[in-house]
C-alpha cells in the first residue's frame, strides 16, 4: 500500500477550510445528509488520482476499484499495487441536513464535513475477507464486500455475483470484517437485484442481521448488459426491504444510469433512498455531481496534476482523458488523433496547444 505522509491540506475546488469540519461514518452521512452522491468501485478507473478528482466535484464517497482480498492479504506487492492514498483525497463539504426545519428555521441547517473513503473487497473466504481488512482499517473509512461483479471469472471464481445467492456466506464475510476489525466498523454490500426479488429480499435481511452498515443495489441482474435499462422500481422495492427489519435505519444508495445531475435527482426521488452511485457518468463527466454537463478544462488541468503528483501509468491516464474530453472534441478526426498518441509529452502538447491546458508541475517522472 502506498500511504505517503503529508501535513498539506487538501487543495478543493470549494476552497473550504479544514477547521470544524466533521468525520462522520459513510452510514451517518448517508442518514443526516441530503443528496449523498458516491463514485462507484470501478476496475482500474477508481484509483487515487480520479477519486480526488471528483472529491472536488460534490462528490461525497468514494470506492476503491474492487481488489481481490486474498491476494491482498498474501502479498505486499498486490497491497502495494492495488491500493494508494494521501491525506487530501477526501474532500470537504457543505452538507444539508436531511432532517426538517424545525419551526423557527426557515431552511435546513448546514455542517461542514469531510467526504469518506471505502475500500471494495472481493471474495468467498471470511479468513481472507477479515484478514485484509484488518490490514487497510486505518486507512479507509469503511470495507465493502463485492456482491455484484457480473464478470464470467469472477462468477466462476465464487465471488461477485456468484454470492447473490449465498446469502448466509455473505453473513459470514460480513461477520468475519467485524471480528477482525470491531463492530463499529463501516462494513457493506453492493448487491445487483436478482431475477427473483424474494433472493434480493433474503440476502438484504441477512447482511442487516449481520450489522451490514450500508447496501448499495445496482437496478440490473447479473445477466443484464449495461445497455439494459435499470430498474429503478427493483432499487425502489430493495429499499423498502431494507427499512422494515427491526434493526433500525440502514442507508440504501441506488446504482446504474447516472449519467447528469437530474439523473441523480430522478433517482433520488424514485427510489427513496439515502445516496445515487455513480460509474460510467463520473467517468466520462467527473463534474457530473456539481452540475456540470461536462467537466470544465479547469478539471482536466486538475486531472492532469494529481496524475503527476500521484503517480499513474500512461495507458489508464490516457483512457481517463479520452472520456473527459469526449464532449470538448470538436471532429472525430481530433478524437481520433488523440487517441493514436502514445506518450506523456504527446498527450501534454496536444492538451497545451489545443485546449491551452498545462498541469503543475508537469508530469515528467510519471508513467
Amino acid at each position: 500500500m502506498a500511504i505517503p505522509e503529508s501535513d498539506e491540506t487538501p487543495t478543493l475546488l470549494s476552497d473550504l477550510s479544514l477547521e470544524d469540519t466533521e468525520i462522520l461514518s459513510p452510514q451517518q452521512m448517508l442518514n443526516e445528509f441530503k443528496a449523498v452522491n458516491i463514485c462507484a468501485p470501478m476496475v482500474r478507473y477508481s484509483k487515487l488520482p480520479f477519486r480526488q478528482l471528483v472529491s472536488e466535484y460534490e462528490t461525497h464517497i468514494t470506492f476503491t476499484p474492487m481488489i481481490l482480498a486474498q491476494e491482498f492479504s498474501l502479498s505486499e506487492k498486490a497491497r502495494d499495487s492495488d491500493f494508494s492514498t494521501n491525506e487530501a483525497e477526501r474532500g470537504t463539504f457543505l452538507m444539508q441536513e436531511s432532517r426538517a426545519p424545525s419551526p423557527n428555521c426557515v431552511s435546513r441547517p448546514k455542517r461542514k464535513v469531510r467526504g469518506s473513503l471505502i475500500a471494495q473487497f472481493g471474495g468467498h473466504s471470511p479468513f481472507y475477507m477479515g484478514h485484509a481488512a484488518a490490514l487497510i482499517k486505518k486507512y479507509v473509512d469503511g470495507v465493502d464486500i463485492n456482491c455484484g461483479c457480473p464478470q464470467q471469472w469472477a462468477y466462476k471464481e465464487g465471488i461477485g455475483s456468484a454470492l447473490l445467492r449465498k446469502p448466509d456466506l455473505v453473513r459470514d464475510l460480513v461477520r468475519s470484517i467485524k471480528g477482525t476489525c470491531g463492530e463499529d466498523f463501516p462494513v457493506s454490500i453492493k448487491i445487483r437485484i436478482d431475477d427473483d426479488l424474494r433472493n434480493t429480499s433474503q440476502l438484504i435481511k441477512t447482511a442487516i442481521q449481520a450489522n451490514a452498515s450500508m447496501i448499495t443495489v445496482h437496478g440490473r441482474t447479473r445477466r443484464q448488459a449495461s445497455s439494459h435499462p435499470v430498474d429503478l422500481e427493483s432499487i425502489k422495492f430493495a429499499n423498502q426491504e431494507a427499512q422494515s427489519g427491526a434493526n433500525g435505519l440502514i442507508p440504501v444508495v441506488a446504482n446504474g444510469d447516472v449519467f447528469t445531475l437530474d439523473d441523480a435527482n430522478k433517482t433520488r426521488e424514485i427510489c427513496g433512498v439515502h445516496g445515487v452511485m455513480s460509474a460510467r457518468g463520473l467517468q466520462e463527466n467527473p463534474a457530473l455531481f456539481a452540475g456540470y454537463d461536462r467537466i470544465p478544462l479547469a478539471g482536466i488541468e486538475r486531472f492532469l496534476t494529481l496524475s503527476a503528483q500521484n503517480g499513474f501509468m500512461f495507458p489508464l491516464f490516457h483512457r481517463h482523458l479520452a472520456d473527459m474530453l469526449g464532449p470538448w472534441f470538436s471532429t472525430r478526426e481530433e478524437k481520433k488523433f488523440f487517441n493514436m498518441l502514445s506518450s506523456p509529452p504527446s498527450v501534454i502538447d496536444f492538451l497545451e496547444e489545443t485546449y491551452n491546458i498545462q498541469p503543475t508541475p508537469l508530469p515528467e517522472i510519471i508513467f
